[in-house]
């Protein structure tokens, strides 16, 4: 093994082994991008360097130094002291709230498309199928037109077209002056077992309720939505779970437009 190899591992090893002048010289000469004996030499393993020495050791490793940050702390003799003057920076802990921030500061400036999709994904999360078929009824009405005058296609348009501005399908019951008076049926009492059926007045509010929350989103008053749908969510036990992904996604609303109001 070379001397030269030899003397620098065991200074490595050793922290108290010292590096001869002459060695680093011979590396730096040698090998001018192998720039550790002079980094060693820099940190006092040569004995004392005076500072003509010092600055032409510094010149060799700054050529090949990519940090200059690393470069001084490698030939700063008191970089251990400067490395502690600030007390270590604690990293920041990423919540689940400054994720959703992100996002919606980066995707949150909705336009009017995204507000019908948002008012559509909250109160609609599945396809509305009798709505879609209902559209293609519509723009699959035959054209008076396209057929023959007194033909059998004829006839068929217009028996379609008559009962789609008649409601679909004309009615087949006799007017209500025709009908004949339903006869009374005798009263019956209650049972003691049997509890009457109180109508289901709620139905109606519930909707109504959804509607009055669907124009706070428009308007973006999230918060009043949120306190509707919550009241909702109470009142219907059943649809909990509904509610339940339109009260998350409510609230991520709830946050943005606050952190963009700050």
């Amino acid at each position: 093994m070379d001397d030269r190899l030899k003397q620098l591992l065991d200074a490595l090893r050793d922290p108290g082994a010292l590096l001869d002048a002459a060695t680093v010289d011979s590396l730096l000469e040698e090998y001018p991008f192998f720039t550790l004996p002079a980094v060693l030499a820099l940190q006092g393993r040569c004995g004392t360097v005076d500072e003509p020495r010092r600055r032409d050791l510094m010149a060799a490793v700054a050529l090949n130094a990519s940090d200059p940050a690393g470069f001084m702390q490698l030939v700063d003799r008191d970089s251990d002291v400067w490395s502690q003057f600030y007390p270590p920076e604690k990293a920041a802990e990423v919540t689940t709230v400054d994720a959703i921030t992100t996002f919606l500061d980066n995707y949150g400036h909705s336009t009017p498309e995204e507000d019908r999709l948002l008012e559509r994904l909250i109160f609609n999360p599945t396809p509305d199928y009798s709505t879609m078929l209902a559209r293609e009824e519509e723009g699959s009405e035959p054209d008076p037109g396209d057929a023959a005058e007194g033909t059998q296609d004829a006839l068929i348009n217009s028996f379609i077209i008559k009962s789609r501005h008649e409601g679909h399908f004309p009615s087949s019951l006799p007017p209500a002056e025709d009908e004949p008076e339903a006869c009374e049926l005798p009263k019956t009492t209650p049972s003691a077992d049997e509890h009457p059926v109180e109508p289901r007045e709620h139905v109606k509010d519930t909707s109504l309720s959804e509607s009055l929350a669907k124009i706070y989103i428009k308007q973006r008053r999230y918060d009043k939505a949120y306190e509707i749908i919550s009241s909702l969510s109470l009142n219907n036990p059943k649809k909990s779970v509904y509610f339940a992904d339109q009260l998350r996604f409510l609230q991520k609303l709830m946050l943005n437009s606050r952190y963009a109001k700050e």
